[in-house]
């Protein structure tokens, strides 16, 4: 299996990545150009280890997020994750993480329940939000 060249920047749980170890909702946002857009978030009992497999899927399918083999490449752009919320009880974390999801309509993210777009629909979300950092300039 072939592995992707990936030249965006990762910050991954800078300020909380000790709090992120247990469980909690957290959010991968995507940054470019002074502009910012949540892209994804979840929910897990064990916060890093979920996060460092959302990378691994990543690196092996640019578009497991909604980017393509120039978007991935684009060292002007920076994927943070980030802790949200530790909540350690699973029914009242799924139900905080539907609400986050409901509110802040993540790009890859369908808005039903945690359902996330087809691979299509992710690439036109975020091609969409790098195009607009882009010409703002």
């Amino acid at each position: 299996m072939k592995k992707t060249n990936m030249n965006i920047k990762i910050e991954f749980f800078q300020e909380d990545l000790i709090k992120a170890i247990g469980a909690g909702i957290y959010e991968i946002s995507v940054h470019k150009n002074d502009k910012s857009k949540i892209l994804y978030i979840g929910e897990s009992v064990f916060v890093l280890v979920r996060c460092a497999s959302h990378l691994y899927e990543l690196s092996k399918n640019p578009g497991y997020f909604g980017f393509t083999e120039e978007t991935i490449n684009d060292s002007s752009v920076t994927l943070k994750f980030r802790l949200l919320e530790k909540i350690d009880n699973k029914v009242l974390r799924k139900k905080r993480e539907k609400e986050l999801i409901k509110e802040n309509q993540p790009l890859s993210q369908s808005g039903i329940s945690d359902y996330q777009k087809s691979i299509e629909d992710k690439i036109s979300s975020l091609t969409s939000f790098l195009n607009d950092s882009i010409d703002d300039i």
